[in-house]
């Protein structure tokens, strides 16, 4: 996933580090130079000193690529013209804004944001469970929130194509359950063969999803 993350304070900085330490794509705007230095110097992430709510910065960052464009600015006037000028100018497909004052919450919705939120552990559960962006994505969480239904979609040209499952190295703890294609379910054996556009279901612990991804060759 491509995110664009506008606002580096203390917010911005560390859902930047968690979604950069998941592989995904992150960029960062932030205004300040002190701060765009800081966050250069310890983010694994592209930084851009600039002003978040303007144009010229957010096409700076690739918000015509990006994915989500989350607005974590103290200012949430801000926020709001950030993520409609992603959503109106540049087309990106999900966006999520930090709300300051709780009374702003219904206005921002209103006025074209997908998501409005206050802490950041629950805007990486939002990116994680609700934005359908990635190859992989969470479809439910069990009861003992260590094992998952995962929905994987392999892409275009995959690199795996009419590889036998048999042959890929899946954790021991993953199971395909079943495999749809062309509006088709399929029961998988170690036989069957995985091809460009299948979509399959995974029941796994969370903890193997890193190596799960690297035995399909599946990136966001």
């Amino acid at each position: 996933m491509k995110a664009i993350i506008v606002g580096g304070g203390k917010i911005g900085f560390y859902l930047t580090k968690m979604l950069s330490e998941r592989e995904n794509s992150v960029t960062i705007i932030e205004q300040s130079k002190e701060q765009s230095r800081y966050c250069a110097n310890n983010l694994n992430a592209e930084v851009i000193c600039a002003n978040g709510t303007a144009v010229e910065s957010l096409e700076a960052a690739g918000a015509g690529k990006a994915d989500a464009l989350i607005a974590v600015m103290g200012n949430d006037e801000c926020n709001l013209v950030s993520c409609q000028i992603a959503k109106n100018k540049f087309g990106v497909k999900k966006t999520i804004a930090k709300v300051n004052n709780p009374k702003n919450a219904d206005a921002l919705k209103e006025l074209g944001v997908d998501i409005v939120i206050s802490a950041t552990d629950n805007i990486i559960q939002l990116l994680e469970h609700e934005v359908d962006l990635s190859a992989m994505k969470r479809l439910l969480q069990f009861d003992d929130e260590e094992t998952s239904l995962m929905e994987i979609t392999l892409p275009e040209s995959y690199a795996l194509e009419g590889k036998p499952i048999s042959q890929v190295p899946l954790p021991a703890n993953c199971n395909i359950a079943c495999i749809s294609r062309v509006g088709r379910t399929i029961i998988p054996r170690g036989g069957t063969l995985l091809l460009s556009g299948d979509t399959l279901l995974v029941v796994m612990m969370n903890s193997a999803e890193k190596e799960l991804r690297k035995a399909l060759k599946i990136k966001d």
